[in-house]
């Protein structure tokens, strides 16, 4: 007998050493379904999906796709099956061209000659301009914003053949106009008869484009059902485990004087063209800024300007009254300016380093946390300890690696 579930996993279950991220999971998605796999950070989406597209094998549990039981030990294998996975942090190689990435791996890639990589150029610009999720195919993703790299990576899958399709957490990086056009290209995609899995933990995305919600928490199941037998406030309650009481908070402030000031600011992006041309701008404190525009205006390139990641060709910038010099990352923490990147993993995070020195990594050399240099290791470790408390972040150790 046919399955009516293009994809089943059955109590999959998922250990990394004592701690056990997927707790006997049941997932069942239908062919032409956005199935939505909502959760707080932490609930186990990402796992349970990296077990589906091969990146971790699960510890038990089995797996079927179109009926058929499937052994899945890597990537390669996900894919021979039609699972294609856009994951939250890329898997992309900046030197290379969008078109170079999403062929990166094909037989016909090895031998290349000019007539070919022009009729590829050409061939997968038209598959990008009839999924609504244009890029500049000739450019090393490298220079490309963040939204443009997401699509990049959905439009390799595509074009590799899935028909499984996982997405995670793929609104954490866009505008909404970019999640407006994300979402019209997953409808096009259902009604292709694809299976769409999205990992989130945003209620209203849910809402607005899954057809059935699978909710995690703490690494187990709690409830599979009809996104339009359910409520935003139910989901929420079903996430964290109890009702949430609505605050409002009205207290009106005035804002201070000015804490942030740009002038005249002109600075290019790694592609050679002007990517702020004249811009000024002003931060007054006691307030929230916010800039708006479609991907690759120069929003990346003036977060990596104020943050002294890229130097700036003209233009002052002031901090606290203070002129700041181009590219000095130091002076600017020093001087109390933070930066949360829009790739964490890229610029925010050492992958394989731990806990404690990534935490270390913009006040190592203050005296709190050494001496003539050395490192007050014991004093560091509770130090970290109290933040990874502080801020639940969910470790099996201080010493495993981010």
């Amino acid at each position: 007998m046919e399955s009516e579930f293009s994809l089943e996993m059955h109590q999959i279950v998922k250990r990394f050493g004592a701690t056990l991220a997927n707790d006997r999971i049941d997932l069942f998605a239908r062919p032409g379904e956005v199935h939505a796999l909502l959760g707080e950070n932490g609930a186990g989406k990402s796992t349970l999906m990296c077990q589906l597209s091969g990146v971790y094998r699960p510890t038990s549990g089995h797996i079927v796709i179109d009926g058929r039981p499937v052994r899945i030990h890597s990537p390669l294998d996900a894919a021979r099956l039609g699972v294609g996975m856009v994951f939250q942090n890329f898997r992309l190689v900046s030197t290379l061209t969008a078109v170079e990435n999403i062929v990166l791996g094909e037989k016909t890639a090895f031998w290349r000659s000019r007539s070919w990589k022009k009729t590829k150029q050409l061939e997968i610009a038209e598959l990008a301009l009839s999924l609504g999720l244009p890029f500049p195919v000739d450019r090393p993703v490298g220079q490309l914003s963040v939204g443009e790299q997401q699509r990049v990576e959905i439009v390799k899958t595509l074009y590799r053949g899935a028909r499984l399709i996982v997405l995670d957490e793929p609104t954490s990086v866009l505008t909404p106009v970019e999640v407006d056009e994300l979402f019209k290209t997953l409808r096009a995609l259902k009604a292709q008869g694809k299976t769409i899995l999205l990992t989130t933990h945003k209620l209203k995305e849910v809402m607005a484009i899954a057809d059935r919600i699978t909710v995690l928490r703490k690494g187990k199941r709690v409830e599979t059902l009809e996104t339009r037998s359910t409520s935003e406030a139910a989901l929420a309650q079903l996430m964290v485990g109890e009702q949430l009481k609505e605050r409002r908070v009205h207290n009106p402030r005035v804002p201070g004087g000015i804490l942030l000031e740009v002038k005249n600011l002109v600075a290019h992006a790694d592609h050679g063209g002007r990517s702020l041309n004249g811009l000024d701008l002003q931060v007054r404190s006691g307030e929230i800024v916010g800039v708006a525009g479609v991907a690759g205006n120069g929003q990346k390139e003036l977060a990596e300007v104020l943050t002294g990641l890229r130097a700036w060709k003209k233009g002052q910038i002031y901090f606290q009254g203070q002129a700041l010099k181009p590219h000095s990352v130091r002076g600017l923490i020093e001087a109390g300016l933070s930066h949360i990147p829009e790739n964490r993993m890229q610029s925010g995070l050492a992958g394989s380093l731990d806990i404690v020195d990534n935490l270390l990594f913009k006040s190592y050399w203050t005296p709190e946390r050494s001496r003539w240099g050395f490192l007050k290791n014991q004093k560091n470790r509770l130090w970290s300890q109290s933040l990874v408390d502080q801020f639940e972040v969910k470790t099996p150790s201080l010493d495993t690696p981010v």
